[in-house]
């Protein structure tokens, strides 16, 4: 089967390819020159769905976003481009499967035992990279906290197929 993993986002989306159980292909769409949001996400499915198509896609495991981001226009525009990729994904018989975030990063052991004292974030960050390069033998990048030179878009787009891919049978949404 062919898989894509998406970790959408309207700035920079990363995704993977996976053929069976191999990673095949990745990489990540940055839309930063793009200013107005409703063109970023149109620039993102121009840029996604010959990808779709090109690979034969059969199923798409797409992170749900955040709903408790506190930032309204944030949660505009990241539901958007999901809907955007459900309508991609509908309109090329492509299936569809919703990945909570922490379910995931639970699933692979990525929210275990953060220190108090340090970012949240930049540590899913960091940890991210590092297992997807254990995992596949890659050389993604993790420079820095807000770096924008990290790979975590491409490392989780790998990490959300590679939690389906592995769980799928028992039931992991």
């Amino acid at each position: 089967m062919k898989r894509m993993g998406i970790d959408a986002s309207t700035h920079c989306t990363g995704y993977c390819i996976f053929d069976d159980v191999e990673l095949v292909s990745y990489g990540k769409i940055q839309a930063d020159n793009v200013l107005n949001w409703r063109e970023r996400v149109l620039y993102m499915m121009r840029k996604l769905t010959p990808i779709v198509i090109e690979n034969k896609i059969e199923e798409i495991c797409l992170e749900v976003p955040i709903k408790t981001i506190k930032n309204v226009n944030t949660l505009e525009q990241l539901f958007s481009l999901h809907g955007a990729l459900l309508g991609m994904a509908g309109t090329l018989d492509v299936n569809v499967i919703p990945v909570e975030v922490n379910k995931w990063r639970q699933k692979l052991g990525l929210l275990s035992n953060i220190p108090k004292d340090q970012n949240h974030r930049n540590v899913l960050k960091e940890r991210s990279v590092n297992l997807a390069n254990l995992l596949y033998n890659l050389e993604l990048v993790y420079k820095s906290p807000n770096s924008k030179y990290n790979d975590d878009d491409i490392s989780d787009s790998i990490l959300i197929c590679h939690a389906v891919i592995h769980e799928h049978d028992r039931g992991f949404k």
